[in-house]
């Protein structure tokens, strides 16, 4: 089963952007969308595929809910030529860096992911703790539910003097996701040799 994340903002507007991908132009969607990975999935989602869509959102924030209604809405209409099977659910955590939302975030995101789950995640928004607790989830249901980390997408937008949004890019930053689990699991006894290791990592 395909499982999509994605960390929605507290921004109080959101346009539609086009994100043109950074490497892998397969992926790239060539409409505007208000979120990147809507883009991706409309170019991998298949008819009659079962897919759930989980939204990590902040508690008790309005700018949150309605972001993510707005993205839930895109992805229905992209999906109305397509014809998936999809499932929305959310996790909602308090905008506190604090112990209890890490554990919150990883433990819903375990039990909410199936067994064998390939994983789609957008951390193009949300605040930066949120997403190194999703990193640990991922590892997580990698290492124990047998999920594939399929994809995980970040959003570039820059802004000019007048706050007007500008030069919007998609890149693909699933090896990031793997550096962080070759970190975890590093078995050199020394300096040197890890150091080599992580040469042959950036060197592939």
């Amino acid at each position: 089963m395909k499982v999509v994340i994605i960390t929605a903002p507290m921004m109080k507007k959101l346009d539609e952007k086009h994100y043109p991908v950074d490497g892998n132009k397969s992926i790239e969607f060539d409409k505007p969308v208000r979120c990147p990975i809507n883009g991706i999935l409309a170019k991998t989602l298949q008819k009659d595929e079962k897919v759930n869509i989980i939204y990590i959102s902040i508690k008790d924030n309005n700018r949150c809910e309605n972001n993510k209604n707005a993205f839930i809405d895109e992805l229905k209409n992209i999906n109305k030529e397509i014809g998936a099977i999809l499932n929305f659910d959310a996790i909602y955590i308090p905008f506190e860096p604090t112990k209890q939302t890490y554990n919150t975030l990883i433990t819903e995101l375990a039990e909410k992911i199936p067994e064998n789950s390939e994983i789609f995640t957008d951390i193009t928004y949300s605040f930066k703790p949120a997403i190194l607790s999703l990193f640990c989830a991922l590892r997580f249901v990698e290492e124990f539910k047998n999920a594939i980390i399929q994809y995980i997408v970040y959003g570039k937008v820059e802004f000019d003097d007048n706050n007007v949004p500008q030069n919007p890019m998609l890149y693909d930053i699933t090896s990031l996701y793997y550096l962080f689990k070759l970190m975890g699991s590093m078995g050199a006894t020394d300096a040197k040799t890890a150091t080599e290791t992580l040469k042959e990592f950036f060197a592939v």
